[in-house]
């Protein structure tokens, strides 16, 4: 016999990652803004070592942070959103509903562009990535161009993502709640198995401290 009631769906790195992600870009666009370069690619090589977690937290992590689970067809997606325009009923999602997986992806894809042109940016006077020396000025400046322009898509994205989060409230379904405490209401016989987040935290750990000793280390001392 189903029952309804709340059980774990998010591990502590998924939810860690999805605030601090937030937190981070946040931070990049205050920096990057301000000139406050240092700052800038500190925050960078913290995104770097997130990301990079996530992406393999997405293939042995817990079920609902895998991609090959929750990545629809497209297909599905499409039936998903025209159900939703026309206020139709769509099935509960254990994890990401389809929508919302090609959003994770998305984000991921934009990050990746982000922190990749990043490495070999400049911005024409002190300031510039780690790899910029390894390419042409005019490749750097092309790069730098593609980060500034890539940035504004980001932010395009993070609107629409706020608007799906403000649709599905007016719809009476949270999508805030479940990020923070791990838990959503289920049917009780479809369960996904969500592994111990500490584990992710670990490997983040160790990528990060690769990425310090590698990438970050000279700029990070600097600031304190």
């Amino acid at each position: 016999m189903t029952h309804t009631q709340f059980h774990p769906v998010w591990d502590s790195f998924v939810r860690g990652y999805h605030w601090l992600q937030a937190l981070t870009i946040g931070g990049l666009w205050y920096t990057g803004t301000e000139g406050l370069m240092d700052w800038h690619f500190s925050l960078a090589y913290f995104l770097l070592a997130l990301i990079t977690t996530r992406l393999i937290w997405g293939v042995f992590g817990s079920e609902t942070a895998q991609f090959r689970r929750f990545v629809r067809s497209p297909i599905t997606v499409f039936k998903y959103l025209a159900a939703s325009i026309r206020g139709e009923k769509t099935a509960d999602s254990i994890g990401h509903n389809p929508a919302g997986a090609y959003m994770v992806v998305a984000f991921m894809i934009l990050l990746a562009t982000q922190l990749t042109t990043g490495l070999f940016a400049n911005d024409d006077i002190i300031s510039e990535g780690p790899f910029a020396y390894l390419v042409s000025g005019e490749t750097s400046s092309y790069l730098t161009e593609i980060h500034a322009i890539n940035f504004n898509i980001i932010l395009g994205a993070i609107g629409l993502h706020l608007t799906a989060i403000a649709v599905y409230l007016l719809r009476k379904e949270n999508l805030i709640t479940p990020m923070l405490t791990g838990k959503k209401r289920l049917v009780g016989s479809a369960l996904p198995k969500v592994a111990n987040g500490v584990w992710g935290w670990v490997i983040f750990l160790v990528i990060g401290v690769i990425i310090y000793f590698t990438l970050a280390k000279d700029v990070v001392t600097y600031l304190f």
